[in-house]
């Protein structure tokens, strides 16, 4: 089954509300059946495969991922591998599971693995619907699904191995704005995208010199995605030349993504 990356629009560990728009970088997640019940390198993986054995009596599986989207990079891999896994499990074994419940499945194992402090279930949401996603994690709650901007693109530099640590302290001490920008995020998905980037790059101490760049050149948001390293930018489509070069001149490798639609068969069992 497949999921996919998301950039965020809201990040949701200020104020547990979240928002997180899916873009087309892929992960997908296979599962076979097996006589031996092998331990995966991946403690969320570990966790989701013994919450369906102790819960649903499935076999002993093995699982393969193949992801687009490296680790620890504020792209939503963890919330990506999670709801395709979860999603994969359900439909391969009939389980009385409905699609709304995916996410929010994702969002409880991923707390409880630890690898995320919220849940992440704006990521998981956006991951496995596609769209943007509106959610409170505090709660579990899907507040909306809506279909992405039309005609954008966006640039990503993506970056892994997260080296900033996360003062989740300092965060919270911001969660009037981030209330605020998820406000804005309702109406207004590029505004929140660049005020959130900009504000979490500030935070937690990520040189914005490149973001500030492509917003002076025209980009209609740039900032960081997640908790980072990833940075992004937001141009309309056709105007992605001059970001491109921007980026590329920094000696990484930047990708061109699309916003991904969200998926009505998904959200039609609920």
């Amino acid at each position: 089954m497949q999921a996919y990356a998301g950039v965020s629009v809201v990040n949701a560990l200020p104020s547990w509300y979240g928002s997180s728009m899916a873009i087309n970088v892929k992960v997908d997640v296979k599962i076979r059946e097996s006589k031996e019940c092998a331990t995966h390198p991946s403690q969320l993986v570990n966790e989701i495969v013994l919450y369906f054995r102790e819960n649903y009596n499935i076999p002993c599986i093995e699982v393969e991922i193949n992801s687009e989207i490296p680790p620890k990079s504020g792209l939503k891999s963890s919330s990506a591998v999670s709801s395709a896994l979860i999603g994969e499990i359900a439909e391969k074994f009939q389980l009385p599971i409905k699609a709304w419940d995916v996410p929010v499945l994702s969002a409880i194992l991923s707390l409880k693995s630890r690898v995320s402090y919220t849940g992440a279930l704006d990521d998981a949401s956006a991951s496995y619907f596609g769209g943007v996603s509106y959610t409170y994690n505090k709660e579990f709650k899907i507040i909306d699904m809506k279909e992405p901007p039309s005609e954008i693109s966006i640039i990503v530099i993506p970056r892994g191995k997260r080296s900033v640590s996360v003062d989740m302290t300092r965060l919270r001490k911001f969660e009037p704005l981030f209330k605020e920008i998820f406000t804005l995020a309702r109406h207004d998905v590029i505004t929140a995208m660049k005020l959130n980037g900009l504000a979490v790059g500030i935070i937690m101490g990520y040189d914005l010199t490149l973001a500030n760049e492509a917003l002076k050149k025209g980009a209609l948001a740039a900032g960081i995605s997640g908790n980072g390293p990833s940075m992004f930018a937001v141009t309309k489509i056709g105007n992605e030349g001059v970001i491109l070069d921007l980026f590329e001149k920094q000696a990484e490798k930047p990708i061109v993504v699309q916003p991904v639609g969200l998926c009505e068969q998904r959200l039609r069992n609920r």
